[in-house]
């Protein structure tokens, strides 16, 4: 009969430290919020074309863009009452499949501000929005009519909003 011994050339086993326990907990608070957010419908604020504006073309979606701090942000809400405290108008916020909005991002540097007027407000950088399928349920299902591309070039001026 013979016995194991532990291999005296193996590195000795630490456990991990603070730092990087709160790391991972961190790491996985953020992994799940973009699970959350890439499986929810989000309230997109809409406003009917301006005088002298074409009319969008039938499924056309505006992306209302903000200004603020040198970057521009497409502002979405998860729930009306952060709709309607941030002044927007729930008849006409288009309800949304996030995976769907993300899916078609603009190729430009426009973020993503979600809740933006709420203390649980989150601004998305363009490379992470366009990853949020990746983080979706929906195994890859690109969009409702499987479209994977943007119509338009998407970029606008503050204040515009661009189609996609």
């Amino acid at each position: 009969m013979s016995t194991s011994a532990p291999d005296e050339h193996a590195p000795p086993t630490e456990a991990p430290s603070t730092e990087e326990t709160q790391s991972a907990a961190e790491a996985a608070d953020t992994q799940a919020t973009l699970i959350d957010l890439a499986n929810s419908v989000a309230l997109l604020p809409q406003a009917p074309p301006a005088e002298g504006e074409e009319e969008r073309p039938e499924g056309a979606i505006a992306l209302p863009v903000i200004e603020q701090d040198g970057n521009r942000y497409v502002p979405v809400f998860t729930t009306e009452d952060a709709l309607l405290a941030a002044g927007g108008d729930r008849g006409t916020a288009l309800r949304i499949p996030v995976v769907d909005l993300a899916a078609n991002w603009p190729e430009d540097d426009l973020w993503l501000a979600v809740n933006p007027s709420s203390d649980q407000g989150l601004a998305l950088p363009p490379d992470l929005v366009r990853a949020l399928p990746v983080f979706s349920r929906r195994n890859g299902q690109v969009g409702p009519s499987g479209q994977a591309g943007v119509e338009g070039n998407g970029v606008g001026e503050p204040g515009q909003t661009p189609t996609i």
